[in-house]
């Protein structure tokens, strides 16, 4: 038991450097120009801000302070739901929803419009049929949770599409003419998709068949990173951030950061006092030099 609470506590070591990270790394992509934002600031622009900051402090208070967590880790009460037609629904109804959205915004019918289309519901797809296929559960889900998840993602969906494929308007024509970019974002994409998929393959085979016991993962980026399956996630939606170039792409990122940085965070202490080999304040410095290195590169790249 204690094992398992210790590896469940030490995500919060990942989350919170995933939220930092995460912010940062959206910050470097607006110093690179590859955020935009429309020249008119409507009342829509507002709303939609607004909305991502109500659900980022929603996030901070429910997950951060514990007020009203999602149950669905493995840590959480057996529902009364089949485990994979759960976690489908959650998955498929969003995805059902952000299609709706891009059907009847009005115009959807450029390259950029099918290229965002492709990468967002692809992600989505594929998660469908890792459950199907791949995932190996030990209960039950809440229909509670089905519902929570379904809506939180579904904001996600309506926001994005909304901003990308209707507010950026007749702007969205050129998004693609900066083809540095959208190679840079889909190698991102790509390679966080990769990350996922391995990892979640890695994770569903811990176990001997039939057994429900809990297993320290191992194996792939396990000895480097705590969850190698959200840090390929987060890699993966910033490079569709970067290929969607629209402001609304991050609007969707930043709220699951926080989600990541908040969820486990009640439980950091402990963990701190046990597990040490946690990454310091002075690793996270090093990296940002790096990063800013590197931001440094990719300019002298595109002058080329």
């Amino acid at each position: 038991w204690y094992q398992r609470r210790v590896r469940e506590a030490v995500v919060s070591t990942q989350s919170t450097g995933g939220a930092g990270f995460g912010i940062f790394l959206s910050f470097l992509a607006y110093l690179q120009g590859w955020v935009w934002f429309p020249e008119e600031l409507t009342w829509e622009f507002y709303a939609l801000i607004a909305t991502c900051v109500g659900v980022s402090l929603t996030n901070y208070a429910n997950e951060y302070h514990q007020f009203y967590p999602l149950q669905y880790s493995k840590f959480a009460a057996d529902g009364g739901v089949p485990a994979r037609l759960g976690w489908f629904i959650m998955y498929f109804v969003h995805m059902l929803v952000y299609m709706l959205v891009w059907r009847y915004v009005g115009n959807a019918d450029s390259a950029y419009d099918y290229l965002v289309l492709s990468m967002y519901c692809g992600h989505f797809a594929k998660r469908c049929l890792e459950v199907i296929f791949i995932h190996k559960y030990s209960k039950d889900c809440l229909l509670q949770t089905v519902i929570e998840i379904a809506s939180f993602y579904s904001l996600g969906a309506v926001v994005t599409a909304y901003s990308c494929h209707k507010l950026a308007g007749e702007a969205r024509y050129s998004f693609l003419d900066d083809m540095f970019r959208v190679k840079v974002g889909l190698s991102i994409y790509g390679a966080g998709q990769l990350c996922n998929l391995f990892h979640h393959y890695v994770l569903a085979n811990l176990r001997a068949p039939g057994s429900f016991r809990y297993v320290v993962p191992s194996g792939g980026l396990f000895s480097m990173v705590v969850c190698p399956q959200y840090l390929g996630e987060l890699v993966s939606w910033l490079g569709f951030a970067i290929t969607a170039y629209q402001y609304g792409g991050y609007l969707s990122y930043i709220p699951m950061v926080v989600y990541l940085w908040c969820a486990r965070s009640p439980h950091l202490p402990l963990v701190r006092n046990q597990v040490r080999h946690l990454p310091q304040r002075r690793h996270a410095q090093a990296l940002a030099r790096r990063l800013l290195s590197f931001v440094d590169m990719l300019k002298h790249v595109k002058a080329r």
